[in-house]
């Protein structure tokens, strides 16, 4: 059985951090956990919350530098075959991992493992929630599940969840490489982790998956968290550049593998859209209307041109501001 460790990243996060390692210290996994905790240099508690745990090796970052880099750290100072993630405001069930080794053991060649999740609120009560894992992957075949989660991640597919639900097995990610190359994007500090890694060990030649269809993670929806917190314009500016980033990212890793050209027009696509949206919080509607007008056809390929209108008309009549606070309290902290 493959040796296994575990990367929980934290920035200002004395709320949950401590929760999110207790949820691993409590699995029942069947081989000994390597823990590692990587502090992006926090300011609250966090980092005696962190030490407080003998059981977990402690690493700080140099300098706040993102969630991708300090995911990088984490990857750096860990011996495990099986990696996986878990961000500081999760939760794991107890069976998450002996699940997960299970399905990485039952195929030597699988490079990487997801699976389904539920949601909680900041004081960790269960959200009721659909489940796009479930409802797409679970009605499949289990030998169906696999190509599947290879198919969503390199065509970017909204049914496939990484972040904490995301394992990969280090043998088959060229791992030493894959640091070099994101160390080297233009801006590492604002781009996601989870996804140009998946997009990196999914588009490996040969490289197989599992999918788990049990909800293994509790996702945790509160105001500070990145998919949610976007109150002011200038955390909407934030999260759509760092979109903008992670895509062109993935895009850049869709051609050096050569992968075909529809993918990676769709990546930079997306990547376009989001750098609008950007752009339509930093500067306003009327500035912003040529990138509109650019991103429209993407808008409407998705489905949501006429959410992307209403977005444009709220942010030309009350501004980006004011429009980032209304829209935040009506998604009461959900994505947008």
């Amino acid at each position: 059985m493959a040796s296994v460790s575990v990367i929980i990243t934290c920035f200002n996060l004395e709320r949950y951090i401590g929760k999110a390692i207790e949820s691993v210290l409590a699995q029942d996994c069947p081989v000994p956990v390597e823990i590692i905790v990587v502090d992006d240099c926090s300011t609250d508690a966090s980092a005696a919350i962190i030490q407080s745990h003998p059981e977990v090796r402690y690493v700080r970052t140099p300098s706040n530098s993102g969630v991708l880099l300090a995911t990088l750290e984490g990857i750096k100072s860990s011996s495990g075959e099986l990696i996986f993630f878990l961000d500081g405001d999760d939760l794991w069930e107890p069976d998450k991992l002996s699940l997960c080794v299970a399905a990485f053991d039952q195929d030597p060649g699988c490079a990487l493992v997801t699976h389904d999740l539920g949601f909680i609120d900041q004081d960790g009560e269960f959200v009721e929630r659909i489940s796009r894992p479930k409802q797409v992957l679970g009605p499949l075949s289990v030998a169906s599940r696999g190509p599947a989660v290879i198919d969503a991640i390199l065509h970017h597919r909204d049914y496939v969840w990484l972040g904490s639900a995301l394992g990969i097995r280090r043998s088959r990610a060229r791992l030493d490489e894959f640091a070099g190359w994101a160390t080297a994007l233009p801006d590492p500090a604002n781009t996601y982790q989870d996804w140009p890694l998946a997009y990196w060990v999914a588009s490996l030649g040969g490289a197989t998956a599992s999918f788990l269809p049990a909800r293994l993670f509790r996702y945790r929806l509160h105001g500070a968290n990145h998919s949610g917190d976007a109150g002011t314009a200038d955390r909407a500016v934030r999260n759509f550049t760092r979109a903008k980033n992670t895509l062109l990212a993935m895009k850049d890793i869709a051609v050096s593998r050569e992968l075909p050209g529809h993918v990676q027009f769709m990546l930079e696509s997306r990547a376009n859209a989001n750098a609008y949206l950007a752009s339509l919080h930093n500067v306003g509607a009327i500035r912003a209307f040529s990138g509109f007008a650019g991103s429209a056809r993407e808008f409407l390929r998705k489905g949501e041109l006429a959410k992307e209108v209403a977005r444009f008309t709220g942010v030309l009549l009350a501004g980006p501001d004011r429009f980032a606070r209304w829209a935040a309290r009506r998604s009461g902290g959900r994505p947008q």
